[in-house]
């Protein structure tokens, strides 16, 4: 569904189609965009392997740590380009133990870490060479909608369109004023969002995809 489609759904849900409007488009849109991050967040939905600023790691002799896009929520898979060899995903603890002074040590990288707060990811051992490193990750859209480009559509299945537009009518809802909000709507509504995305997540394991959260998939360095 494109934007003005998305809106014009949810206001006759709303029945809010006469104007000026209880709620103007732009606090739609907000709306809309917050559902939609939650929903990538909370389901992994949006996977990708091709986009070269959020899947592709220019690693850099003698440097261990590189900042990832801040789109990107948890990696899938990560691959060391020259070799095609899949990197395993550890943590400092494990290194600790298993090299000590894993710090020093310059190579071929087999292993990597996530800083979750930093958003960075480790290599181990330090390249010893140029490198690129290619990843499989789950992530945000990778841009908001806008009221400025209303025949967009979201970056997801459409078949997800009314688990969205029922999470837009929950925070619609919740607006103060005589006029806007409802307690009952809201929770109705709310309740619906959620089980959308537990199905979601239920079609995310049928499939073979991941559904877990992302401190469950990061290890931290």
């Amino acid at each position: 569904m494109r934007l003005t489609e998305i809106l014009a759904t949810t206001r006759s849900m709303l029945d809010d189609t006469a104007t000026p409007y209880l709620w103007p488009d732009e606090e739609l849109v907000v709306c809309l965009n917050d559902r939609l991050y939650a929903m990538c967040a909370e389901t992994l939905c949006i996977t990708d392997s091709t986009t070269p600023q959020i899947c592709h790691v220019a690693a850099s002799k003698g440097t261990a740590s590189y900042a990832l896009d801040s789109r990107i929520i948890a990696i899938k898979r990560a691959v060391l380009q020259s070799t095609g060899t899949p990197l395993f995903k550890t943590t400092q603890e494990s290194l600790l133990r298993w090299y000590g002074l894993w710090q020093q040590f310059e190579g071929t990288p087999a292993y990597y870490m996530l800083d979750v707060q930093s958003g960075c990811i480790t290599l181990h051992p330090i390249p010893e060479r140029n490198d690129t490193v290619s990843l499989s990750v789950y992530r945000l859209p990778l841009a908001e909608m806008s009221t400025a480009f209303p025949n967009a559509e979201p970056e997801l299945p459409r078949r997800y369109n009314r688990t969205l537009i029922n999470g837009i009518l929950a925070l619609a809802y919740e607006k103060s004023g005589s006029d806007t909000f409802n307690h009952d709507s809201a929770k109705i509504y709310r309740d619906l969002w959620q089980k959308g995305l537990d199905e979601i997540r239920r079609e995310s394991l049928a499939n073979g995809s991941a559904s877990y959260s992302l401190n469950d998939i990061m290890g931290v360095v």
